[in-house]
């Protein structure tokens, strides 16, 4: 499709080149388009991750809109002298694509991830939230493989225009790619941990981490993920500075 063709290569992935407002357009019009359509919003572990795992790298190219969740992916673009417009994060996406849905009158959206008890209140607090907008169902992600026919069946007969899945990536990203299609939902989107947040179970970063762009360090901090975070940080960044002087095919 054309929009894949302005985009920005950061070590395996592509990112497009759009800022925040662009990217809810291409979202309602993708709505609108009807079909089935992917968005990806990776961060630094997750494009780390795609460039020792060729299939999560093509799962990520060949969704229709791919927006640089984390400011390391900015930064690495800026680096490699092919600057972004801006970050667009995945949470900040999906709360404004929400948003522009209610304004215009309306949309159809699913919510499928975390523990039940999360899941349902996120539910009601979107529909609270976005009176325009019909939550015509929820599910938690704690589902098997031999619970996954009912799954994918709840999904089709809810008809949503909307399907946000948070199970984590890159789990998520593979589940899309999987049933995307045969769903038959205009849109769906990964969205991590942002159903937990629009529960009240999880905070967001303080709005002043937000501004600067530390998002990624409250979480770190909160979770205690700096063991497993800083390692996949620190081979993106050492991988990026490899692709600056020519030396991006090597994975370690």
């Amino acid at each position: 499709m054309a929009g894949k063709v302005n985009r920005v290569r950061i070590l395996a992935i592509e990112v497009d080149r759009v800022t925040m407002a662009e990217a809810v357009e291409r979202c309602l019009g993708f709505i609108d388009a009807g079909g089935a359509h992917m968005v990806v919003t990776p961060n630094a572990e997750i494009a780390d991750a795609a460039r020792r795992d060729p299939e999560l790298a093509a799962i990520i190219n060949g969704a229709d809109l791919v927006v640089p969740d984390g400011i390391g992916v900015v930064m690495a673009a800026r680096l490699l002298g092919d600057p972004l417009p801006e970050r667009v994060g995945g949470a900040d996406l999906a709360a404004s694509l929400l948003a522009a849905l209610d304004r215009r009158g309306g949309g159809r959206v699913f919510l499928l991830g975390t523990r039940p008890e999360v899941v349902a209140e996120a539910a009601r607090r979107v529909q609270e939230r976005y009176p325009r907008i019909r939550v015509v169902g929820w599910r938690d992600g704690f589902f098997g493989p031999e619970e996954e026919p009912a799954v994918l069946a709840q999904v089709r007969e809810a008809r949503p225009d909307v399907l946000f899945v948070a199970l984590g990536s890159p789990k998520q990203e593979r589940w899309l790619h999987r049933h995307l299609r045969d769903l038959g939902v205009p849109l769906g989107m990964g969205v991590g941990g942002t159903i937990d947040v629009w529960a009240g179970a999880v905070p967001r970063a303080p709005q002043w981490m937000q501004k600067l762009n530390l998002e990624w360090l409250f979480r770190i901090v909160r979770l205690r993920r700096a063991s497993r975070s800083l390692p996949p940080l620190a081979r993106f960044v050492l991988a990026v500075l490899r692709q600056r002087t020519g030396g991006a095919g090597k994975k370690r």
